[in-house]
């Protein structure tokens, strides 16, 4: 209405969606589609035919239409543990908690606000989606030296420090206001630098042995929780996304260590977000070297981080890959890079 220049008319409108909302007809969705195309998945779960188009290409119809359904429902508030009696703490204010799905540090929550408990103010337990918290396992512990590129809003950022507590991390973030909320967040005792600053032109001379690339993204794993995307979200935009994801990358690979260990990560469905940043950065930088995710969740499997009990179907190829609807959590994509020489920049530096 505010775009037709009719904002006058905004609040009727919103008044009706309030109303509509609370009809349980008006709100479910349909449990059967006649029609099983990629048209009647948009039109029966309320997505841009573009977007289920592209999902069935990628996915098939079947894994679509789960991937749509879940975006029409309220997905769970899930916790990562941090302190050993966070689950007593949070049980005594009130607080119910089931097993997470993924992850043995991760919780449900099944009645109460989390948000209103000591447990969570001093940070012993924070919100964080399995997969976000998936591909802060995938770091692993032992790193001296990390950076995050794209750090804000912070929950894998302390996700790395809980796994090296010894390491120094410098978080980079490009918004100001975002870095100061996201400082605010890291408990006292971590050691976590804040810096302002462009992924794409990073002030920083030092190597790092590990960096995490968790680039701004189209966000299409993340529509149950942000629905608005999916209206928002044009074709075009896709490219644009590409070459800022592919800029940083690079960049990122730049301060790599020679031997140091990358995860590139996106909260996209999209293949031009993910496998395609991936595959252009190692043409257009030799150094750079694909493994396969499937060693690292096996790790995870055989010591209890991950619980899962099908870790292959996690796996895509040699990259990570949730599906929403498919897996219990938000969809996201990871793929682990290793430096195995001199980058293509520091190369030309020399010269």
């Amino acid at each position: 209405m505010k775009r037709a220049r009719k904002a006058s008319a905004a609040p009727f409108v919103n008044a009706v969606l309030r109303k509509l909302s609370k009809d349980p007809l008006s709100s479910s969705v349909p449990s059967v589609v006649s029609d099983f195309s990629p048209q009647a998945i948009a039109d029966a779960c309320a997505h841009p035919v573009w977007l289920v188009e592209r999902w069935t290409q990628a996915y098939g119809l079947d894994a679509t239409e789960q991937i749509c359904r879940h975006n029409q429902t309220i997905p769970p508030i899930t916790l990562r543990l941090r302190a050993p009696n966070a689950a007593e703490e949070l049980h005594a204010e009130g607080i119910s908690l089931v097993p997470g799905n993924l992850l043995s540090a991760a919780r449900r929550v099944n009645s109460g606000d989390v948000t209103k408990t000591q447990s969570f103010r001093r940070a012993h337990a924070v919100i964080q989606d399995e997969a976000s918290q998936l591909i802060a396992a995938l770091v692993g512990p032992g790193h001296e030296q990390v950076l995050d590129c794209c750090a804000a809003p912070g929950g894998k950022t302390l996700a790395i420090a809980d796994l090296n507590p010894e390491a120094t991390i410098t978080a980079v973030e490009i918004h100001p206001h975002r870095a100061r909320q996201m400082q605010k967040r890291f408990p006292a005792d971590t050691k976590i630098q804040t810096v302002i600053a462009d992924a794409r032109t990073l002030p920083i001379a030092q190597p790092f042995d590990l960096v995490l690339a968790d680039v701004p993204c189209s966000g299409t794993g993340t529509l149950a929780r942000n629905p608005e995307i999916k209206w928002r979200l044009k074709p075009n935009d896709l490219a644009e996304l590409h070459d800022r994801q592919l800029a940083i990358l690079l960049s990122a690979c730049a301060h790599l260590a020679p031997g140091g260990r990358m995860i590139y990560s996106t909260c996209s469905l999209e293949k031009e977000e993910n496998e395609d940043v991936v595959e252009q950065a190692m043409k257009e930088e030799p150094s750079l070297h694909l493994l396969d995710c499937r060693t690292e969740l096996d790790r995870l499997r055989s010591t209890g981080v991950v619980t899962w009990p099908n870790p292959v179907s996690l796996v895509q190829g040699r990259y990570l890959r949730t599906i929403p609807g498919i897996h219990p959590c938000d969809g996201f994509f990871a793929a682990t890079l290793e430096r195995t020489g001199e980058t293509r920049k520091s190369l030309m530096d020399a010269r």
